[in-house]
C-alpha cells in the first residue's frame, strides 16, 4: 500500500483566512475505504514552494512509494499554480480537455457572451498534462488529473472548491484509487456515540478490549459536536461483529447511526412531521433538518423566539413561566414545545432554550446551559437539561444536534 500524502494549497489557508476542511474530508474518506494518510502539508500559493515539496516527495517515493492527493490551485486566477508546477516536474507541456472546454463554451454562451471572449487565464481550467489521467468535473469547470512518475510515484490534482473536490474525489477519483490499490475483503462498521469525549471512549473501551483489537481490527474516532464517530475496519466480519456487539452492549443508551440521515429516513418512510421552536440555536436546527432533498415534506417550519416578548406572544409560553423559573429552564422548555406542537399541529416538535454565552452565565445556570424539550402527538411534553462546553458556535452546534440525535431516539422506537 502506497504513503498517502495530503497537500492542501492556497495563500488564505497559510494566512489564517480560511480553514482547511478539505484535509479532513479526505482523509476521512480514505480511512474509510481502508487505506491511512500518513502525512498532511500545507503550501501558499507559491510556485517554488509547490515546486520543491512535490519534489521532495518524489524523492522520498525511492524508498516508499507515494501517492499525494493534493487539492486548490487549479482555478483561473493568476495566483493558481499546481498545473504549472506539475508541468516542471515532470517536463510535459498541457492541452486542452475538450469536453471542459465545452463546458466552459455552454457557460459564456448562456450569459450572452462568446467563445473568443474567454480569457486565457480561464480557459487554463480545462488543461491537463498530457498522457494524464483525467479527472471530469461534473459540478464546475476545472479538469483535475492524476500524474504518474516512474513506479512509485502518483499525484492526483483536484480542485480546492469543497463541492467540486468532493464530487471528483467520490465518482472519479475513488473508482481509479480502487483499481490501482485494491484492498479487498474489507469490512466497516461506523457508529456515534453522545456526550462521551474521546480519550474517556478510549479507556473506558478501546483499552479494555486490546484482545480483539489487536486480532486484525483497524479503530478510528473523530470528534464532533455532541457526538464522537467512532469506525472500526477488519477483514474479519466474525471480529467485526464481535466489536459491534460489545460496543452497542457498554453503550446502549448512547449509541447510534448516522442520526442526520436516519431521521430523514425515518420521517419519510413513517410520514410524520416536525415544527420547532429556537431560542438560542436561532435557527441552526430548522437548517440542519432540512439540509436533505425530500425535506419539505416532514419540515413544517419553525419560530424563531429569541426574545422572551415572542416566547410569550408566538408561543403562548406564559409570563409568570419566565419570571419563576427564566427562560432557560425546563418549564419554559416544555411551554415552548407544547405552543409549537398546538399551532403547528406537527407529529413532532421541538424546543431549544438555553445560554450560547459568551456572557448571560450564573452559578446556578452557567454558560454552555440548554434545555431542550420535546412532544409527540399524544404524549407528553418532556424536557432534557445539558450543560455543553466550548464557546458560542460549539454550544449551538452541540444543542441542535443533540436536539436531531432526541428525535432519532424517538423516531426508533416507532420503526421496531
Amino acid at each position: 500500500m502506497p504513503s498517502f500524502v495530503i497537500i492542501s494549497s492556497g495563500s488564505e489557508i497559510t494566512g489564517g483566512r480560511s480553514l482547511d476542511t478539505n484535509a479532513k474530508w479526505i482523509a476521512n474518506e480514505l480511512f474509510l475505504l481502508g487505506w491511512q494518510v500518513q502525512k498532511f502539508v500545507v503550501l501558499p500559493d507559491d510556485p517554488k514552494r509547490i515546486y520543491t515539496e512535490l519534489l521532495s516527495l518524489l524523492e522520498n517515493s525511492k524508498q516508499e512509494e507515494t501517492f499525494i492527493i493534493m487539492t486548490g490551485g487549479l482555478g483561473p486566477t493568476e495566483d493558481d499554480y499546481t498545473l504549472e508546477s506539475v508541468l516542471k516536474l515532470t517536463g510535459k507541456k498541457s492541452y486542452v480537455v475538450e469536453k471542459a472546454k465545452i463546458r466552459l463554451q455552454r457557460i459564456y454562451e448562456s450569459r450572452g457572451k462568446r467563445y473568443e471572449d474567454i480569457i486565457p487565464a480561464v480557459l487554463r481550467q480545462t488543461e491537463v498534462p498530457e498522457e494524464s489521467f483525467v479527472l471530469d468535473n461534473s459540478v464546475g469547470i476545472a479538469c483535475g488529473f492524476i500524474e504518474s512518475i516512474g513506479e512509485n510515484f502518483g499525484l492526483a490534482c483536484l480542485p480546492g472548491v469543497p463541492r467540486e473536490m468532493t464530487e471528483m474525489f467520490a465518482k472519479r477519483l475513488v473508482p481509479e484509487l480502487k483499481r490501482r490499490f485494491p484492498r479487498e475483503n474489507l469490512n466497516i462498521e461506523i457508529r456515534w456515540l453522545w456526550g462521551i469525549g474521546e480519550s474517556l471512549f478510549q479507556s473506558e473501551f478501546i483499552e479494555p478490549n486490546r484482545d480483539l483489537i489487536t486480532q486484525g481490527i483497524e479503530w478510528g474516532v473523530t470528534a464532533n459536536r455532541g457526538y464522537i464517530k467512532v469506525i472500526f475496519i477488519s477483514k474479519s466480519k466474525t471480529f467485526l461483529d464481535e466489536i459491534i456487539s460489545r460496543l452497542t452492549s457498554q453503550y446502549s443508551q448512547i449509541i447510534s447511526e448516522d442520526v442526520f440521515q436516519s431521521v430523514h429516513s425515518e420521517l419519510m418512510n413513517l410520514k410524520k412531521t416536525v415544527a420547532v421552536a429556537e431560542s438560542c440555536t436561532s435557527g441552526l436546527l430548522g437548517k440542519k433538518l432540512t439540509e436533505y432533498s425530500g425535506s419539505s415534506s416532514y419540515f413544517l417550519g419553525g419560530f424563531l423566539t429569541y426574545h422572551n416578548t415572542l416566547k410569550v406572544n408566538l408561543l403562548g409560553v406564559n409570563e409568570k413561566t419566565i419570571n419563576d423559573f427564566g427562560a432557560v429552564s425546563r418549564e419554559t422548555a416544555i411551554e415552548m414545545v407544547t405552543g409549537v406542537h398546538e399551532r403547528a399541529l406537527s407529529d413532532f416538535s421541538i424546543s431549544i432554550t438555553g445560554i450560547a454565552g459568551p456572557d448571560g452565565g450564573t452559578k446556578e445556570k452557567p454558560v454552555g446551559t440548554v434545555w431542550i424539550g420535546i412532544k409527540e402527538t399524544g404524549s407528553e411534553a418532556i424536557a432534557f437539561k445539558y450543560e455543553f462546553p466550548g464557546d458560542r458556535d460549539t454550544i449551538r452546534e452541540n444543542a441542535a444536534n443533540t436536539a436531531i440525535y432526541l428525535l432519532y431516539k424517538h423516531l426508533l422506537r416507532l420503526a421496531i
